[in-house]
């Protein structure tokens, strides 16, 4: 988008949620930024800071200036002058510094496969990126779409992997991976699937990278013999051992 505004949220979550320049809002115009909201750098810095696992005395260094400085700037007290947002603003975009769900969504966006990610809000498990071929499948794979909840159009096959997603405790990071079966009516036929439900810590929250193949009838009745069911959880000591 050209220009580019790119406003992200007031609270330190947010910005860690957010695009890796933080609670300021930024217009970009022929690749000059341009920052519109005091008192932001603080929070963007300290954003940065909380999901880089960098201490202060680390960004003051990045920085060249002292340990103080960017206690005061992260609480608002000061104003970066013009010199030290150049560095900030060096520091803050660096790719290196560039949230890991940006990443993680460029990954899922441009995937040849079937590949969703997934997260848990406000109790729902939505989703919030696509592949292009997750999203064109055709059923039961056509109503995942960015934000959209998931239980309400795909059927009962779908609420039941959301549903055991949840039980595991994907979203809380207590598994390595879940890999599930399934079937699904698809063109007046019955299909089935193999689903690789694999959490992600962002440094934010836990999301669940959701890769999809389609198998043979074959493949899946393996699946259900091997493992005794149509689910089995990997742990990661498990993962380690593989």
């Amino acid at each position: 988008m050209h220009p580019r505004v790119r406003k992200l949220f007031g609270t330190v979550r947010g910005v860690v949620e957010g695009n890796f320049l933080g609670s300021v809002w930024l217009t970009q115009d022929n690749g000059a930024w341009r920052e519109g909201t005091p008192g932001r750098w603080g929070l963007a810095l300290r954003a940065l800071r909380l999901r880089s696992n960098m201490k202060q005395e680390d960004a003051a260094s990045r920085l060249k200036v002292s340990q103080s400085y960017i206690s005061r700037l992260e609480n608002g007290v000061i104003e970066p002058s013009c010199e030290i947002t150049t560095r900030l603003r060096e520091l803050l975009c660096n790719p290196v510094h560039r949230p890991l769900v940006d990443q993680l969504r460029t990954i899922v966006r441009h995937a040849p496969h079937s590949v969703a990610l997934l997260a848990l809000r406000d109790g729902t498990v939505r989703v919030i990126e696509a592949s292009a071929r997750y999203r064109q499948a055709g059923p039961p794979f056509e109503a995942y779409v960015p934000d959209m909840e998931t239980a309400d159009p795909l059927g009962q096959a779908v609420s039941d992997i959301v549903r055991e997603v949840l039980a595991c405790g994907a979203f809380a990071g207590d598994v390595a991976c879940v890999e599930q079966v399934w079937q699904a009516p698809v063109d007046g036929e019955r299909r089935c699937f193999h689903s690789v439900q694999t959490p992600v810590f962002t440094g934010a929250e836990w999301l669940v990278h959701s890769a999809t193949a389609s198998i043979s009838p074959e493949t899946y009745n393996a699946f259900l013999g091997r493992n005794g069911g149509p689910e089995r959880v990997h742990d990661f000591r498990a993962a380690r051992a593989e």
